[in-house]
C-alpha cells in the first residue's frame, strides 16, 4: 500500500511537461469556440472604433493618442471577452486558458525565447537582405508611434496589450478547442496561426509569413510545455525587442492612418 501511495505522489500533475494541450479548454465545442472567437474579434474592433471616436470628439489628437488609445481599448475589450468566455461553462479559467505554470520551470521560458531569438534574427537578416523595403514598411508605423510623445502608451500596447490579448484568444482559447476537432492539434496550430496572421493584414508578404511561422512555434510551445505562459512571455519579449530595435535603427517614420 505504501508503494502505491508513493507511486501516486510521484505522478506529475496534468498541466505541464508535454501534456497534450488539446485535452483541455473549458468544455467549449470547437464550432462554438470559433463563433465565440469571431464575436470577440468583432467586439475588439467595435471597441477600437468607438474609443477612437470618443477620444477625437473629446479633443484628443488622433495621432498618436487617438490611435493608441483605440488600440488599447480594443485589447482590453478583447482580453476581457476571452476571460469571460473561458469561464462561461464553469471551468477554471486557469485550466481553460492553459495558464498553469510549465513543469519545466524558469528554464522553459529561457530556452523558448533563445530559440525564437536565434530563428527570428536569422530570418530577419535574410528578409532585410532580400526585401529591405518590405521590412522597413512593416516597421515604419511602429517607429512613428514609439518616437512620439505617447511612447509610453505605445510601449504598453505593443509589449503588453498585444501579446496578452492575442495569446489568450488564439493559443489559449481557440487552439485547444480546435485541437479536439477532426483536424487535431497540428491542424489547429495551422488554422490559428493563419488567423493570427490575418490580424496583421497590413504587413508585407514577408511579414505575414514571419507571423505565421512564429504562430506555429508558439503552438508547439503550448504542446511542449502545456502552458500559455511560455508563448505569452516569448511574444512580449519579442515585441519589446522590436521596440528596442526601432530606437537604435533609423527606420523612416510613417504616420498611421
Amino acid at each position: 500500500m505504501n508503494g502505491a501511495a508513493s507511486s501516486r505522489k510521484q505522478d506529475p500533475p496534468d498541466p505541464g511537461g508535454g501534456v497534450e494541450a488539446d485535452a483541455r479548454n473549458g468544455g467549449w465545442p470547437w464550432y462554438l469556440a470559433v463563433v465565440m472567437g469571431v464575436g470577440i474579434v468583432v467586439v475588439s474592433i467595435a471597441a477600437a472604433e468607438l474609443g477612437r471616436q470618443a477620444l477625437v470628439a473629446s479633443g484628443v489628437p488622433e495621432i498618436p493618442w487617438g490611435v493608441l488609445g483605440a488600440v488599447a481599448m480594443s485589447q482590453v475589450a478583447g482580453a476581457s471577452a476571452v476571460w469571460l468566455a473561458a469561464g462561461w461553462r464553469g471551468e477554471s479559467r486557469t485550466n481553460a486558458l492553459l495558464l498553469s505554470a510549465p513543469l519545466q520551470g524558469p528554464r522553459a521560458y529561457i530556452k523558448a525565447f533563445l530559440v525564437l531569438a536565434v530563428a527570428a534574427s536569422i530570418a530577419g537578416a535574410v528578409t532585410w537582405f532580400l526585401w529591405p523595403d518590405a521590412v522597413a514598411g512593416d516597421l515604419a508605423a511602429f517607429a512613428g508611434l514609439i518616437r512620439s510623445e505617447a511612447w509610453w502608451l505605445a510601449l504598453l500596447v505593443i509589449a503588453v496589450g498585444a501579446p496578452l490579448m492575442e495569446e489568450l484568444l488564439f493559443r489559449g482559447f481557440l487552439l485547444p478547442a480546435l485541437a479536439r476537432s477532426g483536424i487535431g492539434f497540428a491542424g489547429a496550430a495551422v488554422v490559428t496561426s493563419a488567423a493570427w496572421a490575418v490580424m496583421h493584414a497590413g504587413y508585407s508578404m514577408a511579414g505575414l509569413a514571419e507571423v505565421f511561422l512564429i504562430g506555429l512555434y508558439f503552438s508547439w510551445l503550448i504542446k511542449k510545455t502545456g502552458s500559455l505562459r511560455v508563448p505569452l512571455f516569448c511574444h512580449a519579449i519579442y515585441n519589446l525587442s522590436v521596440i528596442l530595435l526601432l530606437l537604435v535603427v533609423d527606420i523612416p517614420v510613417v504616420t498611421p492612418r
